[in-house]
């Protein structure tokens, strides 16, 4: 028995068994692609609503942060209104002196940039998945080749090819999500610690 013939048959049954769940992840990165851009979109109209007409340093000049009027708090974003939620929590427990302000902005920075974890991931695994979808079907296209079976050739170029299709679809759907949610983590990071060094201020007055 040739070794080396084994080996490659084994290797090329290996591959067509991956075909099946390759397919199927192909279909699950397709339905969250479709999720996450729905979900962006819904969250960039709720986003240029509640910040139509918000400046940060305006905001700060109507007062002190820390015992807000409800009325006040509740003109800033969600982000931000959720910081100042668990600024008076902290500040109710003492625990916002000594690293606890700092501690608990990290948190929500984190929260928020976790954010873009699924994007992140659906970049790099679309685009593997469609080539993946892509160099599986050429195999078996190479061996109804080699038999002459054009017609089976051609259909197994086509799944071939429409599988790179998807994969980089799906990717770059992701890549432009990605994109539009890092900059509006930016955007509220920048915002986050601009308020928490008037919180810090208004802490240190206090002592």
């Amino acid at each position: 028995m040739n070794l080396l013939a084994v080996l490659e048959n084994g290797l090329f049954a290996l591959g067509q068994v991956l075909r099946f769940p390759v397919f199927v992840l192909l279909w699950v990165c397709v339905g969250t692609s479709v999720f996450m851009a729905g979900s962006c979109v819904v969250d960039a109209v709720a986003r240029r609503r509640e910040r139509r007409g918000f400046v940060i340093t305006k905001w700060l000049q109507g007062g002190r942060v820390l015992d807000a009027e409800a009325s006040r708090v509740r003109q800033l974003p969600a982000a931000l209104r959720q910081l100042i939620e668990r600024i008076e929590e902290a500040r109710a427990q003492g625990t916002l002196s000594h690293g606890g302000l700092a501690h608990l902005l990290m948190e929500q920075e984190g929260r928020a940039r976790r954010r873009l974890d699924a994007a992140r991931t659906m970049v790099r695994v679309g685009p593997s998945l469609g080539l993946m979808g892509t160099l599986i079907p050429m195999g078996s296209s190479l061996a109804s080749m080699a038999t002459g079976n054009l017609e089976a050739m051609a259909g197994q170029m086509v799944v071939a090819f429409t599988s790179t299709i998807i994969g980089l679809a799906t990717g770059t759907l992701a890549y432009v999500v990605a994109a539009v949610r890092h900059s509006w983590v930016n955007e509220t990071v920048r915002d986050e610690r601009y308020l928490a060094e008037y919180v810090a201020r208004e802490v240190g007055q206090e002592v």
